[in-house]
């Protein structure tokens, strides 16, 4: 099969699996649900083949087999195997143990495998919690009168810091149910909050469905061009 006749088959096989999932728009139906197994399948295939492909095999076992030691033709090597990295088999049977879930006898192996990866995660993601909440949690303090290096104050700068800790103050506001609201201050400030709060769920909510249509419009362009072109050129 010549180049242009693979890339005319992909082209047709992709509009036609296109076409399959947006069926489900209409309802749900066998021609939709053969693709979506197929494209499951075929991503739960793809996964382990890019994993040794483009992790363990060339960082794991070609250190391991000094396969990544090239040499030179007056005899010297690019490097130097070291024996260290045969530490790698540990870690390795370690996480094997993950398919003793498969044995009666040996399934309690598997928790081992499973609470470990279990905690590494819990910490990782507590770790990442601070590292992520602390610089966020700093740069909220901000100056309410913003002056420049000549003394001068910065009007709008000045107003949008206002802004952005008043909206602070009032969304944590909204959420103190520990105590009861009491007069007009406290009502306006907790429903300003709740009012902003809408307005910047409504900015993700635009922003979600722009890259969703973004999708969507490259893949109306593919069937309307790229398709259409190939269909034509296959019934001419």
């Amino acid at each position: 099969m010549s180049a242009n006749a693979w890339i005319t088959a992909t082209v047709i096989v992709g509009g036609i699996s296109t076409l399959a999932v947006y069926s489900f728009l209409i309802k749900e139906n066998p021609f939709y649900r053969f693709f979506e197994h197929l494209f499951i399948g075929i991503a739960a295939g793809f996964l382990p083949v890019l994993t040794l492909k483009s992790l363990l095999w060339p960082r794991v076992f070609e250190p391991m087999l000094g396969l990544d030691i090239v040499q030179f033709p007056d005899g010297t090597f690019s490097g130097e195997y070291h024996s260290s990295i045969l530490l790698y088999f540990f870690p390795m049977t370690f996480g094997m143990l993950y398919y003793c879930i498969y044995s009666k006898r040996f399934g309690w192996l598997a928790k081992l495998a499973i609470g470990f990866a279990l905690g590494a995660q819990g910490g990782l993601a507590f770790k990442g919690f601070f590292a992520e909440m602390l610089p966020q949690l700093g740069s909220s303090f901000k100056p309410l009168v913003v002056i420049d290096q000549g003394g001068h104050a910065l009007i709008w700068q000045s107003l949008e810091n206002c802004f952005f800790v008043f909206t602070l103050l009032a969304v944590m506001y909204y959420f103190f149910f520990s105590f009861k609201r009491d007069g007009k201050v406290g009502e306006v400030v907790a429903m300003s909050g709740r009012w902003l709060m809408m307005v910047c769920f409504g900015a993700f909510f635009g922003s979600t469905v722009m890259a969703r249509l973004a999708l969507l419009v490259e893949r109306v362009q593919f069937l309307l061009i790229d398709w259409y072109q190939a269909l034509s050129n296959i019934l001419a």
